[in-house]
């Protein structure tokens, strides 16, 4: 059976909460990997400046990440606000409780 217009929203929503701990933990990773670049008196600079380019590179999608989060919390809030159906709202709204920890915590940031 083919997923319902609620199934699909709601994984897409899960999927972009799931990526942003990817998207953060890859930014932490890379900035401790410049750090430990920067202590190592052997480095080519080339190889340091191109790992601080990848870091801005990440550092640069987040914004329009967030954006695309917003976009599918207010698509799937509408959605189940206006909803007849008879199906269970409990998993859209776990992943609006979880999108919306997300976007306050960028907000705070």
């Amino acid at each position: 059976m083919a997923p319902t217009q609620l199934e699909i929203k709601v994984r897409a929503l899960q999927r972009l909460v799931k990526e942003e701990k990817y998207y953060i933990n890859e930014l932490e990773e890379q900035k401790a990997h410049i750090e430990r670049l920067k202590q190592d008196p052997q480095i080519d600079q080339y190889d340091l400046k191109k790992q601080v380019e990848v870091m801005e590179d990440t550092k640069r999608l987040l914004p329009k990440f967030y954006e695309k989060v917003e976009q599918f919390f207010a698509d799937l809030s509408n959605f189940v606000k206006e909803y007849q159906g008879e199906e269970d709202l409990t998993e859209a709204k776990k992943a609006l409780e979880s999108a919306k920890v997300v976007l306050d915590k960028n907000k705070s940031a």
